[in-house]
């Protein structure tokens, strides 16, 4: 920029955003305070964000934070709220603060005079060059919304307060209005989540037996229609089966009823295509043949999909569902 340019320049704070960001700043020291508290001396900030919107703390931990010990956290923060804790802010010798136990930042550089910001003598004093609030009671409310590992031995929490605590807090509420009118409204939503949870479990079971039924029917249907092509007994045919699964499993089933074989199994699911090759291993050394390289070679390009596998089991999915048969009758070629 040209030097001789001159004029005014008006400078504007948006008030409401400060404010924002300042009450979340705040917290970010009752909140290494009652971390430091709750989980031991050792704790130490490790990094930090601060907006309008939200909080974030990075520090040191070797553990997970428990839930009882975020409770304890989020009361405490809480409790300095309601206290109305005045918040004072001065500038002294940085030895002087020191004595006085400020915690400073590991790695920062600070000069021979230091901004010192004191929530409460015995609770929390640091030294900080940010905005703070007048009182704690200003943050209006706290609340933790997360809690995860960052790095080896660093710890991370979310959190907000104020408006944004509320807001938080009532989305939270309409989730679980919205998970209480699924379940007809219950007086106790957790005893009728377990109930469902225990109902689902005993509905798998019995459709699990049911499936396991229908798969060996199909077995017993698939051992009819063997062929021996040149010593080898050849099964193909595509069957009717809820999932790619059931493929590997009828093939692990027909493995205990046949010797020297070769079976392709399709199935149309919801308008996928899937295949399973399974091989005997004396045919596999017999013939050189193998499952993996013929999925790959031959069954991947037909259905538009892409599979693999162990010499004597492989599978494979797609998207063109048209050319199953194809399929089986390209693999019995082999024979």
């Amino acid at each position: 920029m040209p030097s001789n340019l001159t004029g005014t320049i008006n400078a504007r704070v948006n008030a409401e955003r400060r404010k924002d960001i300042t009450i979340h700043h705040s917290a970010t020291h009752l909140l290494h305070a009652a971390l430091r508290t709750v989980l031991g001396t050792h704790v130490a900030q490790k990094g930090s964000l601060v907006n309008d919107e939200q909080l974030r703390f990075d520090f040191s931990h070797f553990a997970k934070v428990s839930h009882e010990e975020m409770a304890k956290i989020e009361t405490m923060v809480n409790q300095k709220i309601r206290e109305n804790v005045p918040v004072v802010i001065k500038e002294m010798p940085k030895e002087e603060a020191l004595k006085l136990g400020a915690m400073a930042l590991f790695g920062e550089k600070y000069g021979d005079t230091v901004r010192v910001v004191v929530m409460d003598p015995t609770y929390s004093v640091e030294l900080c060059g940010g905005t703070h609030v007048g009182h704690t009671g200003e943050l209006g409310l706290f609340k933790l919304r997360a809690e995860s590992a960052v790095a080896a031995g660093v710890r991370r929490i979310e959190a907000v307060c104020g408006a944004a605590a509320e807001n938080f807090i009532n989305d939270e509420l309409r989730q679980l209005a919205a998970v209480k009118e699924q379940f007809k409204n219950p007086a106790d939503i957790n005893k009728a989540i377990e109930n469902n949870l225990a109902e689902t479990a005993e509905l798998k079971k019995r459709l699990e037996h049911l499936e396991n039924r229908l798969l060996v029917g199909i077995r017993n249907e698939l051992l009819k229609k063997d062929e021996i092509i040149n010593g080898v007994t050849f099964i193909g045919d595509q069957v009717e089966v809820a999932n790619a699964d059931a493929l590997k499993k009828i093939c692990f089933d027909l493995k205990n009823n046949l010797n020297d074989y070769l079976v392709i199994l399709t199935a149309n699911i919801g308008g996928k295509p899937f295949v399973a090759i399974s091989i005997a291993d004396t045919v596999v050394a017999a013939k050189q043949l193998d499952a993996g390289k013929i999925i790959k070679e031959i069954v991947a390009p037909l259905i538009k999909g892409g599979g693999g596998g162990q010499k004597n089991l492989a599978t494979a999915g797609g998207q063109e569902a048209g050319n199953l048969k194809v399929v089986i009758e390209k693999v019995k070629a082999l024979l």
